[in-house]
């Protein structure tokens, strides 16, 4: 539990943040809807299609092992339990065959050991209101101390995405002082146990952590554009090579809008969705949607 002081110095950052960044809101970000109370802590996005229905699947980052469907303004339609345990789940992924990928590997203090992320198959085609999924663990190829000196507290992850057969992970940046450097780590998308492997990182700093850190991760359904979020922007990468993310051009979106920001997905190419969660009871606990346009796209020539 935080202290009390703890939780005013918290409401007094939030709001200082909030009200330098919220002044013109971004008129292609708008609010879908309100989540319910019980999603008031929506760490992830992720969408699909079946039949007519659009479904928006989130979970939350702690104690709750489920999958929730959600409608277009972010109401349960359906709930999908886990017998497996929720530590820190932050993202979700889907490959390209639908199985989707739950991370359990939120680290605020870059000390555990025990990171996870659990498989299973595509969630509209299971019946079941209770299933296992299958487990990939894996640890960090750079990390050796838990928790580590903190200008090296770059272990904490919140996002996530599927690309061919590989999963690639994307750091939330606790460095003190704040290097504003997010790490990509990849792994196999295949059931088992690995050490991650450092692909590459990507530098955007400056600035408080709050308005730099990543929280989440998803990549387009043409796969030519990968959005990383942040509390206050999407960072959209384009024109790269294979799964040379990092390398490609780089467009940051101003939301102008500031909150706990902890999940996005496509849903299509020019569409994403957004959630943030509930911050000290007051901002928050929205649904969003965030049109791309032309300038957005660029065409690689």
């Amino acid at each position: 539990m935080k202290s009390h002081i703890t939780r005013v110095a918290n409401i007094i950052i939030f709001f200082f943040v909030w009200s330098s960044t919220t002044a013109q809101q971004n008129k292609q970000f708008t609010k879908l809807g309100d989540l319910p109370p019980r999603l008031i802590e929506s760490s992830a996005l992720e969408f699909t299609r079946k039949g007519n229905s659009d479904n928006i699947w989130t979970i939350v980052d702690s104690n709750l092992a489920i999958l929730f469907c959600l409608d277009s303004v972010g109401q349960i339609k359906n709930a999908i339990h886990l017998n497996n345990a929720n530590h820190g789940w932050e993202d979700l992924s889907q490959d390209d065959e639908g199985n989707f990928y739950i991370g359990d590997f939120g680290n605020n203090f870059n000390k555990r050991k025990d990171l996870k992320i659990y498989k299973i198959p595509p969630p509209d085609s299971i019946k079941e209101k209770v299933i296992v999924a299958d487990i990939i663990s894996f640890q960090y190829p750079d990390q050796h101390d838990f928790p580590p000196a903190p200008k090296h507290k770059n272990f904490d992850m919140d996002a996530m995405v599927c690309f061919g057969n590989s999963i690639y992970l994307f750091s939330k940046n606790r460095t003190k002082p704040f290097t504003g450097y997010t790490r990509m780590y990849r792994l196999p998308n295949v059931p088992g146990k690995y050490t991650a492997e450092l692909v590459d990182s990507v530098y955007l700093g400056p600035g408080h952590m709050l308005n730099t850190w990543v929280t989440s991760a998803d990549i387009s359904p043409d796969k030519k554009t990968l959005a990383l979020l942040t509390h206050d922007k999407v960072w959209l990468f384009q024109c790269f090579n294979g799964d040379a993310f990092l390398k490609g051009k780089k467009r940051t979106i101003s939301l102008n809008h500031f909150s706990q920001k902890e999940g996005i997905c496509f849903k299509d190419n020019n569409t994403l969705l957004i959630s943030d969660e509930r911050t000290e009871h007051i901002l928050g606990g929205g649904l969003y949607q965030l049109t791309l346009n032309k300038e957005d796209h660029d065409h690689c020539k």
